[in-house]
């Protein structure tokens, strides 16, 4: 727990310390398993169900409901559920922010999406935030659509080095074969000092990444089964080819980031439950 006894959180910066800190914490992660699973239960005969608890983003108490939507139909899918009753906001949703405004950043900054409810919430507390979707990948990064929608391909962004303070990019590494390139672009349009605050699919019992899939020649090689996630413009499914592992900490420094960690949240005062909620921090 932090100070307050309000959000529990933890920083690793290796496979191995996350490891050493859960075999010292199984009776912690036990009761979190057992509450999740009680709250789980409630679901049974019925189609939704809530908790009680005080949302961030709104700055009051509020109820939480959560389902089955966007799950394999068995277990809650905890990070896009408990939508708060007043901004509608999920778990992840909530909790991005919460974490960036923890970090020590400036005001310029970044982040990969434009048309969402995220977006919007960090636009509102960053004035002058850049903000973008992968529309097409014949166009050139920086251009505007009809819509106003702006368009930066991760791999070959249109700003100038050292743009940004900081910079969020939540589910969308794993969309681009080569991630490699988009963290080096990352670290390329931020401040010496700037931050990366990233989500992904990640395994935290794998060190390594999980290549789902990948491009040879033009053509995408199936290594898994295919694996779809949503698309908020256009609301397709798009490919996923990776699951990351802690390598993606490593790939982070080769990149031009001097530290990289990931870092770990839990709350039940703030309705941040269920599996704990991993988010990938790097220092330029």
């Amino acid at each position: 727990m932090n100070e307050d006894h309000k959000m529990w959180h933890h920083r690793y910066e290796s496979y191995d310390e996350f490891v050493g800190w859960r075999e010292g914490n199984r009776t912690l992660l036990d009761e979190q398993w057992r509450g999740t699973l009680a709250l789980q239960a409630r679901l049974v005969n019925k189609e939704r169900s809530s908790i009680e608890g005080y949302c961030w983003v709104c700055g009051k108490e509020s109820s939480f409901e959560y389902d089955l939507r966007y799950s394999n139909g068995r277990d809650v899918n905890w990070r896009e559920r408990l939508l708060c009753a007043h901004c509608g906001l999920s778990n992840r949703l909530r909790l991005t922010p919460q974490v960036l405004a923890s970090m020590e950043v400036g005001m310029r900054g970044y982040v990969s999406e434009q048309v969402t409810p995220l977006a919007k919430l960090l636009s509102e507390r960053y004035p002058g935030l850049i903000k973008s979707e992968f529309l097409n990948p014949d166009l050139p990064s920086g251009q505007v659509n009809w819509r106003g929608i702006r368009h930066e391909n991760l791999t070959c962004l249109s700003m100038p080095d050292a743009s940004f303070d900081f910079a969020v990019s939540c589910d969308v590494l794993e969309h681009i074969p080569d991630y490699h390139a988009a963290l080096r672009e990352i670290s390329r349009v931020l401040v010496p000092g700037g931050k990366a605050l990233l989500t992904a699919p990640f395994v935290l019992t794998s060190p390594t990444n999980i290549v789902r899939a990948h491009v040879d020649s033009g053509r995408i090689v199936h290594l898994m089964e295919p694996e779809y996630h949503g698309d908020p413009v256009s609301g397709n499914g798009v490919l996923c080819f990776y699951h990351f592992g802690w390598e993606l900490l490593n790939d982070l420094k080769s990149a031009g980031f001097r530290e990289a960690y990931v870092e770990l949240y839990w709350s039940a005062f703030y309705a941040n439950i269920g599996s704990p909620q991993v988010f990938i921090i790097a220092t330029r």
